[in-house]
């Protein structure tokens, strides 16, 4: 990194730091200005710039204000959030209030997020609380007796799966709380008229593939994947962006809006990203979903019936079937074929989640 790049970083950093004070202060208003007004509290809001995590954030925010539009939400991130400001809430929220937890992979035994969620659903025992819907996947015993104990002892909260794995998994550790399965909330854009981006031509192959503890693949292999394609265009990209905090309030439509549209500019996309996956289908690209150390990609495919979505998303056990599939697909020249809005006709339109 040259001198160059350490001025800017620290400079991003101290911007940040700002930018997070602000924030703070600004959750003391917002608290103050909804006392006696009904309310969505959404606790574990992202800050960070992993897109699909502010896909959701995006998604929420869009469906709280079609099927509740008589409230307003106050948003409260796990860094900017005191005790004292939770202590605020809890002394002004009433039951006409509604409590929510952000959806994700939050419940994972190293996130950042998981004490705060347990400090929120600690300090909120006598109110109703919504966990959306989650990836659950609890290692440690130490970690599951910790996190049972705290979810089980609150009298009236909600855990969200977001698939049959993660069920599985609520239905042993947390039998006091009533839990429910539903698909992430992203797929509620598949098929939305205002997210219809056309293009004439598409062209090449593209890898969003993540680079972190949760990658099954290595770098040699993958790249190993993409000489085969001769002959194509191939680029990487991912879901994660590198763009400071403070940017992400006025910018995350349009990064959202951005992502798809590149999207949809290629005859296919190869990911071993779960927002990945569903951008694409967003973006009615076919795409091949690659395995990841947990069970959130195969199981979370599962949710694609294969009568409505047969011809757009596949699941490669290897990479040799994964270069099988890319090439059936491959011959159909990018030919077009468009998604439904399958999950916003039977979850998230006709009948909404918390109604």
């Amino acid at each position: 990194m040259n001198i160059k790049q350490r001025l800017q970083r620290k400079y991003n950093y101290l911007l940040d730091k700002i930018f997070l004070k602000e924030q703070q202060r600004k959750n003391i208003n917002e608290i103050d200005n909804a006392k006696g007004k009904k309310t969505i509290y959404f606790f574990s809001v992202p800050l960070h710039s992993n897109l699909g995590d502010q896909a959701q954030y995006y998604c929420w925010l869009r469906l709280f204000l079609k099927n509740y539009p008589e409230y307003r939400v106050v948003s409260m991130s796990a860094r900017t959030t005191t005790d004292e400001e939770l202590e605020r809430i809890k002394h002004q929220v009433t039951s006409d209030d509604l409590l929510f937890v952000h959806s994700g992979y939050l419940i994972f035994d190293p996130h950042p997020e998981l004490p705060f969620i347990c400090k929120v659903v600690n300090v909120f025992h006598d109110m109703p609380i919504t966990i959306l819907p989650q990836t659950i996947n609890l290692m440690s015993a130490e970690k599951k007796n910790e996190i049972s104990n705290c979810f089980n002892a609150h009298p009236n909260l909600t855990i969200i799966s977001r698939d049959e794995v993660s069920l599985h998994n609520a239905d042993l550790l947390f039998p006091q709380c009533k839990r429910l399965l539903w698909p992430d909330v992203v797929t509620s854009l598949i098929g939305a008229e205002d997210f219809k981006f056309d293009n004439e031509v598409r062209d090449g192959v593209m890898f969003c593939v993540r680079n972190d503890l949760e990658k099954f693949y290595s770098e040699n292999q993958i790249d190993g994947l993409k000489k085969k394609f001769t002959g194509y265009k191939v680029k990487e990209g991912d879901t994660t962006i590198n763009l400071p905090w403070r940017f992400w309030p006025s910018r995350r439509e349009s990064l959202i809006r951005k992502v798809i549209s590149d999207f949809s500019k290629y005859q296919l996309i190869i990911t071993d990203r779960y927002h990945g996956t569903i951008f694409s289908q967003v973006a009615n690209t076919p795409v091949i979903v690659l395995s990841s150390t947990d069970h959130k990609l195969s199981s979370g495919v599962k949710w694609f019936p294969k009568e409505v979505f047969g011809k757009n998303i596949f699941y490669a056990n290897d990479l040799d079937e994964c270069f099988y599939l890319a090439k059936e697909i491959l011959s159909r020249n990018g030919k077009v074929f468009e998604n439904p809005p399958y999950f916003e006709q039977k979850y998230y339109g006709h009948s909404f989640l918390f109604h």
